[in-house]
């Protein structure tokens, strides 16, 4: 790129040949910041247009030679230094300055906000070469990373947990407040490049890890470290105190770069768990005798237990029954618990009635009596809740009898029921099943084509692992109704994909499977329902199942055959 016609040329064009000082300005044109060159009496002798756009300095002004000192008071003329009460003062501590022809760098924030780098390096003939580079862009990321980091650190050490960052080297880099005095550590112990090694030491001398050799016990916990494996474990410190460890290696660019630990207090949380184990455990143990709600609802229990088992299809809801006793312990325990405190209480309030009654001790006796009612009352209430879900289930089931129902409503006792055996997984149901969308069909068929999803998700797709989760979503439309069924586990290969509806197969062959709840799905989808069901999925991927059901079910005999018979 050439100067333009408004850029005067260079000065002093007798200082060497022409066509030099034609290449030089040449060069300096093509710089992509600014260039000025200066002698060793401060007066300009070389620019480049990209100076004078950067600086927004006019042409003209250097139409004839013009010194740094002249630039200057320019400058502070048009406001480019701020509010100067002496000009000629800063410019004589300016000139002292250059006079000493040092190199050096520095940064400007120009009155439009823009911010220039300035580096100069002295010549040999005397003078200076000055570049102006704009770097606002890298002056706004630096200061957007500065902050970022202060907001991460800030974020670190607000966390409730402690947490650690050791590199590939097991080498401390990252760690917050909370790690020091969740562990305990002296505050001299912790620094950016403490070794793994020595912290691991020092828990272990002063007995962190129980009675034995602290060499031997650091040399194992290193050992595993260096594996840099998922962990997730409880330790329990000489204070009483437990902790939930957890950790994780990071990688970055593809390579290991250490990894990063959390360190959670839950003693409370133990306590709490030991505590209420406790409480069940003697509700268990006394519930049989105690509490004639509890011999009414196993009643009820029983006989639903009967009906189910006068069909042979239905052996799904063996399940269901699990669940709802497991779900009836809490309501009836707390009724239990509630009826024997009351016992107590009419016995101390007897004691006192034989001394002479009170009014305080009349009134605290009415309070505590309709207190414990209502506690009974209301888990009464909800353990007849659970069995009417229960009975309307199996009832559904076992007759596969017709009517109208609601979508969610239905999927949501299913849910219910089989809740425990998630549970015991830590897997857990997402269900995203808009109100209001009503079926006149067999919900009995819709019922135990559920249940044996969600069992053949626990068998198959959750083998071996924890905290799964199975999405149930649907939507409405005015002949028919898409219900889809998801869970992220194993998933399944091609040839299980196709073969998953067949009577029979299965992948669990010799191991307790039967291979038949699919087909029975299938059989029930597209006969007693009317509809489809189709399945799809990629091993790693988790199954996904697709049914599409008519809002109003054909009279038997008038649905779609069967797929496999």
């Amino acid at each position: 790129m050439s100067a333009p016609e408004t850029l005067p040329p260079p000065a002093c064009p007798d200082s060497g040949p022409q066509e030099q000082a034609r290449m030089l300005q040449t060069l300096c044109d093509h710089f992509p910041g600014g260039v000025t060159v200066m002698d060793h009496e401060l007066r300009l002798r070389l620019w480049n247009r990209r100076f004078l756009e950067m600086m927004e300095l006019p042409p003209e002004l250097f139409a004839q030679s013009i010194s740094l000192p002249q630039l200057w008071h320019f400058n502070i003329a048009r406001g480019e230094f701020g509010p100067v009460q002496d000009p000629d003062a800063l410019v004589a501590g300016f000139v002292e300055r250059a006079l000493r022809f040092e190199a050096h760098a520095f940064t400007r924030v120009r009155p439009n906000g823009r911010v220039i780098e300035i580096r100069g390096e002295p010549i040999a003939e005397g003078g200076f070469v000055t570049t102006w580079v704009d770097v606002t862009e890298h002056h706004r990321l630096e200061t957007e990373l500065h902050r970022h980091d202060a907001l991460v650190t800030q974020i670190v050490n607000h966390l409730p947990q402690g947490i650690s960052l050791f590199d590939e080297q097991l080498v401390l880099q990252l760690w917050n407040q909370a790690f020091i005095e969740v562990l305990e550590f002296p505050p001299e112990a912790v620094f950016r490049g403490a070794r793994f090694e020595d912290l691991l030491g020092l828990m272990a001398r002063r007995g962190d890890y129980g009675p034995g050799d602290p060499t031997e016990q650091v040399a194992q916990r290193l050992a595993l470290a260096r594996q840099f494996q998922a962990h997730r474990f409880e330790r329990t410190r000489p204070n009483g105190r437990t902790h939930l460890v957890e950790g994780r290696p990071i990688q970055l660019d593809g390579r290991l770069a250490g990894f990063v630990t959390t360190y959670t207090d839950i003693t409370t949380q133990k306590t709490t768990e030991q505590a209420l184990r406790r409480a069940n455990d003697q509700l268990a143990a006394g519930m049989a005798e105690r509490s004639a709600a509890l011999d009414t609802a196993q009643s009820h229990l029983s006989q639903a237990i009967d009906q189910l088992a006068q069909s042979e299809k239905l052996a799904a809801l063996g399940q269901l029954v699990a669940g709802v006793a497991h779900e009836l312990n809490t309501p009836i325990g707390n009724s239990v618990m509630a009826a024997s405190t009351f016992l107590d209480r009419v016995a101390q309030f007897e004691a006192e009635a034989r001394s002479g009654l009170r009014r305080s001790v009349l009134d605290e006796f009415l309070n505590f009596s309709r207190e414990a009612a209502r506690l009974v009352q209301d888990n009464l209430a909800r353990a007849a809740e659970l069995i009417d879900a229960f009975k309307q289930v199996a009832v559904d089931q076992t007759s596969m009898r017709r009517r109208e129902f609601l979508l969610d409503e239905t999927v949501r006792k299913v849910c219910a029921t089989m809740a425990h055996t998630l549970r015991r997984g830590q897997h857990r149901f997402e269900i995203a099943i808009p109100q209001g969308i009503t079926l006149n069909s067999h919900p009995g068929a819709l019922e135990q084509i559920l249940t044996n999803l969600i069992s053949n998700s626990l068998v198959h797709g959750f083998e071996g692992r924890a905290q799964g989760c199975i999405r149930i979503e649907a939507h409405g439309e005015r002949e028919e109704v898409g219900l889809s069924y998801q869970d992220d586990g194993v998933g399944l290969s091609p040839e299980a994909v196709r073969r998953i509806f067949e009577p029979f197969f299965t992948t669990k062959l010799g191991q307790g499977g039967t291979g038949l709840g699919l087909h029975i799905s299938h059989t029930l989808a597209t006969t007693v329902l009317g509809g489809q069901i189709t399945a799809h999925s990629q091993p790693g991927q988790g199954a996904r199942f697709e049914l599409r059901l008519p809002r109003v079910a054909p009279l038997q005999g008038e649905g779609a055959s069967p797929a496999n018979e």
